[in-house]
């Protein structure tokens, strides 16, 4: 077998080991629903970023099977208003919730809210019945922690919820996590 042959086959075998390794992460969104939320959340964020009366750093986006959801907090409620229509003009969008709120960040509220949601997430990616990558966590004003995306079971719903809820600084829990597979499109 020559040199140049057994590279090839080499490559080849780390490639397939690579994809059965992710097709091994188990998610209840297809590839191509993934890449459009993804395309979408970019096409959103760059709206937004690109609004010289939007402050792009306070708000959060998340798409789910092209269900766009706007949260954060701004200074005007002209912003919120404008973040949504920027969303809504997006191609691929469906609809768009806009959980955005309207009043003043302190510093210390914007890291205690991510510092929250970084808790919540890290508690959720060490339990080895969720899959950290189909639950987006977001941190809103005091304490509140909201959950989206979609799980495979009931069960794996509650038990992100649970997770959540014994966060020492939450004080509320949104849960809109769907559960099961994506409808097909």
């Amino acid at each position: 077998m020559s040199k140049p042959y057994r590279n090839r086959m080499s490559i080849l075998a780390a490639c397939a080991a690579i994809a059965l390794g992710l097709g091994a992460c188990s998610s209840t969104q297809s590839a191509s629903t993934q890449i459009d939320d993804a395309t979408i959340t970019g096409a959103v964020k760059a709206k937004l970023t690109a609004d010289p009366e939007i402050n792009a750093f306070n708000i959060d986006v998340d798409t789910d099977e092209g269900v766009v959801r706007l949260s954060g907090r701004v200074e005007k409620a002209l912003a919120r208003a404008e973040a949504e229509r920027l969303a809504r003009t997006t191609s691929g969008v469906r609809r768009v919730i806009n959980d955005i709120e309207v009043g003043r960040t302190t510093a210390g509220e914007r890291l205690s809210s991510a510092g929250l949601a970084a808790k919540v997430k890290a508690k959720i990616a060490a339990d080895p019945e969720l899959n950290p990558f189909n639950i987006d966590v977001d941190g809103g004003a005091d304490g509140v922690i909201t959950l989206s995306g979609r799980v495979a079971t009931r069960a794996a719903r509650a038990e992100a919820e649970r997770l959540a809820r014994n966060t020492e600084g939450v004080e509320d829990v949104r849960n809109l996590l769907k559960v099961g597979e994506e409808p097909s499109r």
